[in-house]
């Protein structure tokens, strides 16, 4: 199968420059010439993110004294219909994103609905997605979403600028959905008082989620301001953009996007609840507020472009939050919990990273859409 990152190129000078040692991937790289698997694990950033990583993955195990064969045994131990359920939970989660895309869509009047389009359907919808989570999981800064854009851009052939609208909006509902059960959950469990630890990841959470609205509210209120200063080579494209982000929000449709992001969030929060029900024979019970609150950190970490879909970061965070509420009375215990931690959260990363990764590649190399 031919690589959809490679273009015809006659010229024996280009042809020369493009075997030149290691190609840079970047947004508008991913925009012109879609995913490259081949040219992405060649590219250094991504060797960087992974070695940042695992660095982070190291001082985490070295930090917690890990016995990796404890570890073992209680994923060994975890109930494998608990466990499938879980599973089935998370990719349940995927329809309804595809679901509300298409609304989005279809409010910045991309032409979904005219006639029997399979690009727009929601079983090719999703396979965008899929795809794009899978770029996601291995290359850093978030180039899956540049990769969706362009998916929709080569089968629908939709302005790349529009697309990439409905996909700000998106990640805007998400930001927003995501910080709401994080703030809720929060205080069910810790009321007003905040441990130092969870500080941060609320932080991070309002930063995201103000800098995304005020991009929109930027965008809503300066754009006649903003037209004049950008370069006239994009100010097209970025008007395009920008009518797509503000359109997708019609007050007619509003009330089904909330719906079906708080849906998403709940279900992701459920993902992690039945994992740890997985492994109830190991002494492992938690409320669902706290589970709930910990899923959703984690995801939180994922929108932070450092490593691909946040791997790493999101171990040593749900590992450490997760020690917060596990029983710490002695030595034994203590060791115990950090095992049952670390058991809990290589479980639930089989679920929403390493699975994309396997069945991300199957889909990327069989796609006739990719």
């Amino acid at each position: 199968m031919s690589d959809p990152g490679t273009v015809p190129d006659p010229a024996p000078t280009e042809r020369r420059r493009e075997t030149r040692p290691v190609p840079v991937i970047g947004a508008p790289d991913v925009q012109q010439r879609g995913f490259a698997l081949g040219r992405a694990l060649r590219d250094p950033r991504t060797w960087i993110s992974f070695a940042i990583a695992m660095a982070i993955i190291a001082v985490v195990f070295r930090s917690l004294e890990i016995d990796l064969l404890a570890t073992w045994g209680h994923m060994r131990a975890a109930d494998g219909w608990m466990f499938a359920t879980a599973f089935l939970v998370f990719y349940a989660t995927f329809p309804l994103r595809a679901l509300r895309w298409r609304l989005l869509l279809r409010n910045a009047d991309v032409p979904v609905d005219a006639g029997r389009q399979s690009w727009a359907s929601l079983r090719a919808l999703m396979e965008y997605i899929y795809l794009s989570w899978f770029a996601n999981c291995v290359v850093p800064a978030k180039l899956g979403d540049a990769y969706r854009g362009y998916l929709l851009k080569t089968n629908g052939q939709v302005s790349f600028s529009a697309s990439f609208g409905t996909i700000f909006a998106e990640r805007l509902l998400d930001m927003v959905g995501l910080f709401a059960f994080l703030v809720v959950s929060g205080w069910m469990v810790f009321g007003t008082h905040l441990p130092p630890a969870t500080r941060l990841i609320f932080v991070s959470g309002l930063v995201l989620v103000v800098v995304i609205v005020m991009g929109l509210a930027g965008m809503r209120w300066l754009g006649p301001l903003v037209h004049r200063l950008v370069p006239e080579r994009v100010r097209r494209p970025y008007q395009s953009f920008e009518q797509a982000a503000l359109r997708s929000f019609q007050p007619a449709v509003l009330p089904r996007l909330l719906l079906l992001t708080g849906t998403v969030w709940l279900l992701e929060g459920l993902r992690l609840y039945f994992v740890i029900r997985s492994l109830g024979s190991e002494g492992l019970y938690l409320g669902l507020p706290v589970v709930i609150f910990i899923a959703l950190a984690s995801s939180l970490l994922t929108a932070i472009p450092l490593t691909p879909a946040g791997l790493g970061l999101v171990e040593g965070t749900v590992t450490a939050v997760l020690l917060m509420f596990l029983p710490t009375a002695t030595i034994s215990e203590a060791a115990n919990s950090q095992n049952l931690a670390l058991a809990v959260t290589f479980l639930d990363r089989m679920i929403n990273f390493w699975s994309i990764v396997i069945f991300g590649l199957a889909l990327y190399l069989t796609s006739r859409r990719r």
